[in-house]
């Protein structure tokens, strides 16, 4: 009987740089390879051996990695054809950034000019086999446009990676399909979390905003340049006022509008992204501050990008507000802001205080606690491993896993026979 070995080279316990391998009769796979933002030492453990790398979809916490790992093992690639060129402009972005800020590149443009004849477009559904007894196919996460969840069959198992996973729908996607599995490898983000409401959120996010505006400030929105950016802009799509688009969000929405299979309402966000004003210069930054605006710009944790810029000039403008739209990691920005009052410019090291209105809100594109009870249920498996999780919601997400099937909440370096 041929074993099949699941080992853990990140994402165990912790969330950030994704990494697992599946070896069954001598072939290995691996599932994502990412790097752990803001991290000195954020990389995975790889293994010495890949013969076929899938991906599940661009964030550099699942993608940071793969131009070293073809690099040092030129595996064959699949993704969606979206993933992959998500992806490649966030590793080039992230070789620009070490770049300028002196530290130790991984690797180089090259590197990712090098990995790109050996990608493999994949389509939701088709069906690719890999040796006799292995195939899988991607399935539509409901993450970000392009991702994917991936089932396997290795030697007549079925097993399910969930990769990062939304089953609800919002404005621009639809949510995750689920099928059955022998064995499931869960997120758990959220793994002890429920989220709210999403319309409610939605009211009270607005709400805010118009308060902003009404009183004459700026609404500064800080959003992940993939996914969320162009979710907010379609939340906003009634607003009565200037709505400007900064940062890498702009590239993003136009190669979105490319891939119209992949949004769940093209028009909507031609529209939204029609009306937002570009802004292309520091001169069209002081443009959208010299009114009454919503300012939607990277980054998402205000750890880089135009966002600093904004909170220089505004950060002392009580009539102003920044609003966060999602989960901010400890030692970024975002939690430095709700938790102490301040930012950190990282290419000063000077403290920002900020005196504008601070909220947070929880527009997730990870599935909830009642989500994820509600995937391990339809799947149904036999044995389940929870992953991409800080310790305390993998433990609580192991538990309730344990009611229903064998259940294991791996670390990092893990290896286990199924």
């Amino acid at each position: 009987m041929i074993k099949i070995k699941l080992s853990f080279h990140g994402a165990a316990r912790e969330v950030g740089r994704s990494c697992f391998s599946l070896e069954s009769g001598g072939f290995s796979i691996m599932l994502d390879c990412g790097v752990k933002l803001r991290e000195k030492d954020g990389c995975p453990l790889l293994p010495e051996r890949t013969d076929a790398l899938i991906l599940s979809h661009a964030h550099l916490d699942h993608s940071g990695m793969v131009p070293f790992l073809y690099r040092e093992n030129n595996p064959q690639i699949y993704a969606t054809d979206l993933t992959f060129e998500l992806s490649h402009l966030l590793q080039r972005d992230s070789v620009k950034i070490k770049r300028l800020r002196a530290e130790k590149q991984i690797y180089s443009d090259d590197d990712i000019n090098n990995m790109l004849s050996s990608e493999n477009v994949m389509g939701y559904g088709s069906r690719r086999n890999l040796t006799d007894g292995i195939s899988f196919q991607l399935m539509d996460a409901g993450h970000i446009p392009g991702s994917s969840s991936i089932l396997l069959e290795i030697e007549g198992k079925r097993i399910f990676y969930t990769g990062d996973i939304k089953t609800a729908d919002t404005w621009l996607q639809k949510g995750a399909m689920l099928p059955k599995a022998d064995i499931l490898i869960t997120e758990a983000t959220y793994g002890n979390r429920i989220h709210p409401n999403r319309k409610e959120l939605e009211r009270e996010f607005l709400a805010l905003v118009e308060e902003t505006l009404e009183r004459g400030g700026n609404a500064v929105i800080p959003a992940f340049a993939v996914g969320r950016t162009q979710e907010v802009l379609m939340i906003l799509k009634d607003i009565p006022y200037p709505v400007y688009l900064d940062g890498m969000g702009q590239k993003v929405t136009s190669i979105f509008l490319q891939y119209p299979n992949y949004i769940r309402d093209i028009g909507l966000l031609q529209r939204v992204a029609n009306n937002a004003t570009w802004i292309e210069n520091n001169s069209g930054r002081k443009r959208a501050m010299s009114e009454p605006s919503v300012i939607v710009t990277t980054a998402g944790m205000v750890s880089g990008g135009p966002v600093l810029q904004y909170l220089h000039r505004l950060h002392s403008d009580k009539m102003s507000s920044i609003l966060l739209t999602g989960y901010q990691v400890e030692g970024t920005n975002g939690r430095l802001l709700m938790e102490k009052g301040y930012v950190i410019d990282s290419f000063t090291d000077s403290k920002i205080p900020i005196k504008m209105q601070k909220h947070q809100f929880d527009f997730s594109s990870h599935a909830g606690r009642h989500s994820l009870e509600r995937i391990a249920k339809e799947v149904n498996p036999e044995k389940a491993f929870v992953v991409h999780g800080d310790p305390e919601p993998c433990e609580s997400l192991g538990e309730f896993l344990s009611g229903i099937c064998e259940a294991h909440v791996p670390g990092i370096g893990d290896t286990i026979k199924l």
